[in-house]
Formats: C-alpha cells, sequence, structure tokens
C-alpha cells in the first residue's frame, strides 16, 4: 500500500488514563483509552494495547501515518491518589522536596513565582530529553515512520477542546489539577489561519483542582478520579459553613486574571485542610468547597469574556467533568454556548495532541471540524458476539428478530438491561453503547442497583432521554447547551413532571445529568426509547455504565458478559441477541 493519505496523525499520551488517537484531515478516525483493554482504571504508562488495536478501529496502517504527538512534556507520570502518592505508597523526589521548600519562611512566594515555574519546566523538559527517544523506539517499533513531537499538557487540552467544539470563535478554558507545570490555560484563535493562541497560563501551585482533591480526601475518597462522588455529596450539605475556610485559602485575583493559592502545597496543604475541616461534617465539606470552585471558575469565565468579547466558550481539563460547575458557567448571561469537550481528563490528551500537531502541520491554516460523536472505540462482527457466547457458561441466548422492541419490553417489565453494541464511547460517560438501562419511574433504585454494583455513589443515575421529549423534563435544554446533554457533560433543573415520573434521575438539589439524543446520533438507542414510549408513554431512561465498581466500562463480548455475571442483572442486550443469566434464572424460580 502506497502512501497515499495526508494529514494522518497519531496521538498519544501515557500519563494518567493513557490513550491513542488517530484523525484524518482534523476527522476523528479512532480514539481509545488502555483502560478499557487492560481493564486497569485508569491506565498509565505507554499505551501498548491501544496502539496494537487502533490500526483495525481506524482502518489505517502505521505506515501510512505522516505525524505523530505525544502528549505532555512530563511522560509518563504515575497515577496520584488524594494524598499524591502512586499506586504503590511511594512520592517523587520533585513533590518532597517542593513541600520542604514549602515549609520554609516565603516558600509559599518561591513556589508560586514565574522562576519556580520556570525551572520546572526546565527540569521537566530535560527528563522528557532522555524519556522521549523510548517513545519513540516503541512507536516506530510497530511500523511508524513520520515526525514526532511533544506537545506539552495544557496546550493539548486547549486543542482537543477548541477543534472538537467545531467553533472557529470559541473561547477555551482548561482547568485540572497540574500538568507539565501547570493548572490552567486559556486559548483561541484570534483570526481565521492564525494560530491557537495562548492568552494565560497559571502554575500548578495555584490547582484549584488539587484543593477539590484536597476535600475529596477529606471526605474519605482515597482514589483522584473519585472528585464526582464529592460534586453529589455536596448537595447534602450547607456551604456556608465552611466557605469561608476556602475563600482564605485559595481566591480569584481579578488583576492578574488566575486563581492564587494562600495555603500550603501537596500533603502540607492536604494536612492543613484536614485540620481547618475538624468538626465539620464531609457533606458541609463537600459543599463548601462546590460552591467555591463555582465561584471562582465563574469569575474566571467572566473575566475571560469581557476581556476577549468572545461569549462561546468551550472547557476541558479535569475540573471541567464536574457537571454542576458546567451548569453554573452554561447559566451566565454572558456566555451564549457551552461546549464540554467529552474526553475532558487526562484521557483526552492524545487526541488534543493530534489536533494541534495537524494544525501546525498545515501552517494553522485549518478549521476546527467539530466532534459530532464519541462512538470512536472498537465495535464487534456478530460472528465475534455469538463466538463470544458460544464459549460462555451459565447463560441462555437467543437473536431476537426485532432488539429494541424487546429490550423495550424487557425494560416495561422491570428488568435490568445492559446494553452492548456498536462502536464503544470515548470518554468517562457511557453513553448507550456500553450502558445498562432501567426504568426510571423506581425512586428507590439508586440505593440497591448500586449496591448490586457495589458501588458508592452519591449522585443518582443519569437518565437518557429523546430530544423532542427533553422540555418536558429538563429546564433550559436550548442550544445553548445541546452538544452537552449529548455528551452529557452537565447538569440541568428538572421539572415537576420528571420529579414525578422519574424520580431515580433526580437528585437531592432537583437536577439531573442528562443524556439528549436524536435518532441521527444513535438510531438504535433511539429506537428503544421509541419502543418504550409505546409501551409506557414515557421515553425517559436511567443510563448508567456497564462495569462494576473500580472497573473501567466494558470493551469486548468478553468483558460484557462477565460483567453482566458478576453483577447479576437480568438481561443482556448484546447487538441482536438476548441473553439471560441461567443461574439467577434458577434462583429467582426456586424462591
Amino acid at each position: 500500500m502506497t502512501n497515499k493519505k495526508k494529514n494522518l496523525v497519531l496521538g498519544i499520551s501515557n500519563s494518567h488514563d493513557a490513550g491513542v488517537a488517530i484523525i484524518h484531515d482534523g476527522n476523528v478516525l479512532a480514539a481509545i483509552n488502555e483502560e478499557r483493554f487492560n481493564r486497569k482504571k485508569n491506565a498509565s504508562g505507554f499505551p501498548h494495547l491501544c496502539i496494537e488495536k487502533i490500526w483495525d478501529i481506524a482502518g489505517v496502517s502505521p505506515h501510512e501515518i505522516t505525524r505523530v504527538a505525544v502528549a505532555g512534556t512530563a511522560l509518563g507520570a504515575p497515577p496520584l491518589n488524594n494524598d499524591f502518592s502512586d499506586d504503590n505508597g511511594r512520592y517523587s523526589f520533585s513533590q518532597v522536596l517542593a513541600e520542604k521548600i514549602d515549609l520554609m519562611p516565603f516558600g509559599n512566594t518561591v513556589l508560586s513565582s514565574d522562576i519556580t515555574s520556570s525551572l520546572y519546566r526546565k527540569f521537566i523538559r530535560m527528563r522528557m530529553n532522555t524519556q522521549f527517544p523510548e517513545i519513540v523506539e516503541l512507536i516506530k517499533a510497530v511500523g511508524v515512520d513520520a515526525p514526532m513531537e511533544a506537545i506539552e499538557h495544557h496546550d493539548a487540552h486547549v486543542a482537543a477542546a477548541y477543534y472538537a467544539s467545531g467553533d472557529a470563535s470559541s473561547l477555551v478554558i482548561s482547568n485540572d489539577g497540574f500538568g507539565d507545570g501547570m493548572c490552567a490555560k486559556v486559548g483561541l484563535v484570534e483570526h481565521s489561519g492564525e494560530e491557537l493562541k495562548i492568552i494565560s497560563n497559571n502554575v500548578f501551585f495555584n490547582s484549584l483542582g488539587t484543593y477539590y482533591n484536597y476535600v475529596t480526601h477529606f471526605c474519605g475518597f482515597m482514589k483522584g478520579h473519585h472528585a464526582g462522588k464529592t460534586t453529589g455529596l455536596a448537595a447534602y450539605g450547607d456551604a456556608t459553613k465552611t466557605i469561608e475556610i476556602f475563600r482564605k485559602l485559595i481566591e480569584w485575583d481579578e488583576k492578574k486574571g488566575i486563581y492564587v493559592n494562600k495555603g500550603k502545597l501537596f500533603r502540607n496543604c492536604l494536612y492543613d485542610v484536614h485540620n481547618k475541616l475538624k468538626g465539620f461534617s464531609r457533606e458541609d465539606a463537600a459543599a463548601g468547597i462546590q460552591q467555591h470552585l463555582e465561584d471562582i471558575l465563574v469569575s474566571m469565565i467572566k473575566h475571560y469574556i469581557l476581556k476577549t468579547g468572545r461569549n462561546k466558550v468551550a472547557l476541558v481539563g479535569g475540573v471541567h467533568a464536574n457537571v454542576k460547575v458546567n451548569q453554573r458557567i452554561a447559566a451566565l448571561s454572558e456566555v451564549d454556548h457551552v461546549y464540554v469537550f467529552p474526553n475532558m481528563g487526562d484521557g483526552g490528551l492524545a487526541l488534543g495532541a493530534a489536533y494541534l500537531s495537524w494544525a501546525k502541520a498545515n501552517d494553522w491554516k485549518v478549521e476546527p471540524v467539530g466532534l459530532s460523536s464519541t462512538y470512536l472505540g472498537p465495535e464487534f462482527t456478530e460472528d465475534e458476539v455469538v463466538n463470544s457466547l458460544a464459549a460462555a457458561d451459565g447463560i441462555d441466548w437467543h437473536k431476537s428478530d426485532n432488539i429494541a422492541k424487546h429490550v423495550a419490553e424487557c425494560l416495561r417489565d422491570g428488568k435490568i438491561v445492559a446494553r452492548f453494541d456498536g462502536r464503544m464511547e470515548y470518554g468517562p460517560r457511557a453513553l448507550g453503547n456500553r450502558s445498562i438501562l432501567y426504568t426510571a419511574a423506581d425512586k428507590e433504585v439508586n440505593q440497591w442497583l448500586n449496591k448490586q454494583l457495589h458501588r458508592t455513589e452519591f449522585m443518582p443515575f443519569a437518565p437518557v432521554i429523546r430530544e423532542e421529549d427533553a422540555a418536558d423534563y429538563f429546564i433550559g435544554v436550548n442550544e445553548k447547551i445541546r452538544m452537552a446533554t449529548e455528551f452529557m457533560t452537565i447538569t440541568c433543573d428538572v421539572t415537576e413532571r420528571c420529579i414525578k415520573e422519574a424520580p431515580a434521575v433526580v437528585h437531592v438539589d432537583n437536577t439531573a445529568r442528562p443524556q439528549i439524543i436524536s435518532r441521527g446520533s444513535n438510531p438504535d438507542y433511539y429506537d428503544i426509547l421509541t419502543e418504550y414510549k409505546k409501551l409506557t408513554g414515557l421515553s425517559i431512561l436511567v443510563n448508567t455504565s456497564f462495569n462494576m465498581h473500580e472497573e473501567p466500562i466494558v470493551c469486548t463480548p468478553d468483558d460484557a458478559i462477565k460483567a453482566f455475571l458478576d453483577s447479576h442483572l437480568d438481561v443482556l442486550a448484546i447487538g441482536p441477541f438476548s441473553v439471560k443469566n441461567v443461574n439467577k434464572a434458577i434462583v429467582a424460580a426456586s424462591a
């Protein structure tokens, strides 16, 4: 095969939630993350399995690649717990050194200075110079022979949101814990055909996302990816009891256009936050940091809208996994449109790096193509599904003439249905192709189904609904947040009808995180909702991710069958096949 394709870019990330993406002329052919293949949540390190699988998914060969972009210059960062240890309980040399400096007189001033930031960034570039050749050799080993470059962490974040938004006028805001010495960047393209320009940076010492993780640790959640539990818990607390603690520790500086840490760093700050929160409930602590996070980021958005005149914002970075923050931003009168990159955390870095490398290679004379779907992973043939079903024990299965109608009938009858079909979703949200579905009318489902799945969640299950029915259940659903609701990256206030008819998806603060779909976005999934409405008068269902607690969302038919049996669900709809758990049926019959 000759190399006929141009602008075929491979993006790679080996940091938290490592992954790979391939784009062609700005269109995403495939984007996947290592955790789905090695079954280790937020897997870091070189994404060997992704590199092995992506060629078939994208339909290209390694030698066709014209450029390679590696996300992050501090390569191979280990997954962090909320006490800043790695999974082996160790702490990095640079962290320990920073903590010692932090305890010295004027340590805060030293660590937050531009000089320190510059020195740190030089240090990680030195590390990159020793590690990058290793990455190059691993990539070449699979048959890729193309120019390779490293893309800074937040530059990849900003590029991901900008080019995926599809809107050249977007103002991009990136906020996360930290990466390559930074915790936030703001970017835009001033004029068509010009470079994606960074207009604001904030050093890692000031990280607002890290403060959120301090409180997540206080609430008893050890892993960094458990911040969503803090978000859910916040609705049960009283922010007024603790918010002043956080206002004194980290604040918005309107003159500088950044948020500023007035406290300590890493474990020094973690222990200080714990001490200051002694005597307060974890609900009130969560409420305080959630309110403070929202207040600061609202100030940030307003500041840069006023500064740039841009009213359409694209949000990215792990902080914007916080759906309540995104709702608060969308509610601003100054904001005309909100786009949240669907793989907003570090899992999206590979795609962002690919986007940026593609734009640079074309002298910036490209427009954001837009990301219209997150179904960017592998799919499996009917024969592959049959082979997995035939090899499995403890199941009974048959092919359905009308799987959408069959699933709807099962849901009407109160069955829990796991759905596995089509290409796997990209990002942390299950969007129907790797989902568990159930009636939204059962108010108690959040307690018993979470227990069945071994989860400890405080947010209710998310709903899925057809777009033509959405306004009956959710307030303020419009074009301003359309993409955010399709990708389930924002919460909405609910209507009285939603509270009455779909209590399973309503949080204590009367919000929900909906997935609103059209037939064009996922026809087979949409047809299930249509058939369910014919049977019940409702087209709203519970949609939760198809996985057990602390496991990644299922990827393959074998993963789906194992998770189905382990979680003791009623029905697995896998492609056109309906599967029952034989052992569960026997137990039910003898009860």
